[in-house]
């Protein structure tokens, strides 16, 4: 914001020295250049809009909800307390890099987990899209493989785009239902950014019904703040909610509002010109060569926002001493629960292909104090370790990118594996 401040009183400066400087025919040529550079740049911006919905606008602040696809979420994914949840009863296929895969939900809202529904439930998990094992099919996710080794029905709660707090909030609701002796929660390095979100809108453009819960810390202690939009008649008037939201939500002001594209359209590009450039190059050259990879998850143009995302979870790790203490304060939460049910709780902490590369560019791991502290209060298996250094990543993962998308059917079986070492060797199981 305040780049694109000092920008605009710069070209008004500029306007000013040519008046004062020359006659009103310079000046006149100088408003007029740049009110062709103004009505180019609207035009661009909102032609492009209709391709990539990270281009946002003014009128994002108030999106309108699509009654037809709000109909379809919350038949198939609304929850009033999480925001979102795989519902009893329903399947789901994708395409990516091996092909189409298929996931199951049974009736109890597990994850189905073939040959293995009938053995004695011993581990369960909850966690984010990683552990629930999307791109991949129901017998050939980690919990799927760590049933074979370990003999056992491996529950899995898990629920894509989760945080660590919504993960925490559905393991008690589940647990009474589906006691285990062991509880793994499983996460991305990302769940530092989802648990300082309300409204996924304000960090992921366009993500327009992720509304959910999220904890802040209150005079020492955690304290809930509970899903705004927790009843369905609430989506049709989200607006007179936005004062809330807006003040919980951590992104708001400086995510969505600084990366909002405004009047002087040509000076909101500029004012950002390592992620606007490169969006609006690849998303012409998207639209206008026609060529995207057949089974690509995510158009090129993503690559610029996963390149963004990277830098800000980073950021908040190594900047960001009150976000961590939240991150903190949220496992401990796990711990305490742990306690009063009597179950081993285990935190999973799964780095994506991206976290592995600038590891390994950077020879820095950015969360390591954050797993340093947590390891001192329950047990921790961390697979950066055993993945940094291997030369099968384009194997382990599901996508041809340097984000790398979820764990490919390899990858699954490698975690499930490490994860069966880990918890022997800690008497686990």
């Amino acid at each position: 914001m305040k780049s694109k401040q000092a920008l605009a009183v710069t070209f008004l400066a500029i306007g000013i020295a040519i008046l004062l400087r020359y006659n009103y025919k310079f000046f006149i040529g100088y408003v007029l250049f740049l009110s062709v550079l103004e009505l180019a740049s609207f035009s661009l911006i909102k032609s492009f809009r209709k391709d990539f919905p990270w281009l946002i606008t003014p009128e994002d602040e108030l999106p309108e909800l699509s009654k037809a696809d709000l109909k379809k979420f919350i038949n198939h994914g609304y929850d009033t307390e999480f925001g979102w949840i795989r519902k009893p009863c329903t399947e789901k296929e994708e395409i990516g890099k091996f092909g189409k895969t298929k996931y199951s939900i049974d009736k109890n809202g597990s994850r189905k987990n073939p040959c293995h529904e009938n053995l004695t439930k011993k581990i369960s998990f909850y966690g984010d899209s990683f552990l629930f094992g999307r791109q991949v099919n129901d017998n050939e996710t980690c919990q799927w493989h760590l049933s074979e080794l370990t003999k056992t029905n491996v529950l899995n709660f898990s629920v894509g785009n989760y945080g660590l707090d919504q993960a925490l909030l559905r393991l008690k609701r589940e647990y009474p239902k589906n006691k285990t002796k062991v509880v793994v929660i499983g996460v991305v390095p990302s769940t530092i950014v989802r648990i300082l979100s309300v409204w996924k809108h304000y960090n992921e453009f366009g993500n327009t019904f992720g509304f959910k819960p999220r904890f802040i810390i209150k005079k020492g202690k955690l304290e809930l703040i509970g899903n705004p939009i927790d009843a369905e008649s609430k989506f049709g008037a989200y607006k007179d909610h936005l004062p809330k939201i807006r003040k919980y939500d951590y992104f708001y002001k400086t995510k969505f509002k600084a990366e909002m594209l405004s009047f002087p359209y040509f000076i909101s590009i500029i004012s950002s010109p390592f992620r606007n450039f490169p969006l609006i190059f690849l998303i012409f050259k998207s639209k206008w060569s026609g060529k995207e990879e057949k089974n690509q998850v995510y158009p090129a143009p993503m690559k610029v926002i996963m390149d963004i995302n990277l830098k800000l979870r980073r950021r908040i790790f190594e900047g960001d001493p009150q976000s961590v203490k939240l991150l903190e304060k949220v496992v401990e939460e796990f711990l305490i629960y742990a306690k009063t049910k009597n179950f081993i709780p285990v935190l999973l902490w799964m780095p994506q292909k991206d976290d592995l590369l600038v590891i390994r560019k950077k020879k820095n791991t950015y969360y390591q104090m954050f797993i340093n502290n947590i390891q001192k209060k329950l047990n921790v298996v961390d697979l950066t370790e055993d993945l940094i250094n291997r030369n099968d990543l384009d194997d382990i993962f599901s996508d041809d990118t340097e984000y790398g998308g979820h764990y490919s059917r390899t990858g699954n079986k490698l975690v499930a594996e490490i994860l069966y070492r880990e918890l022997k060797e800690k008497k686990i199981i």
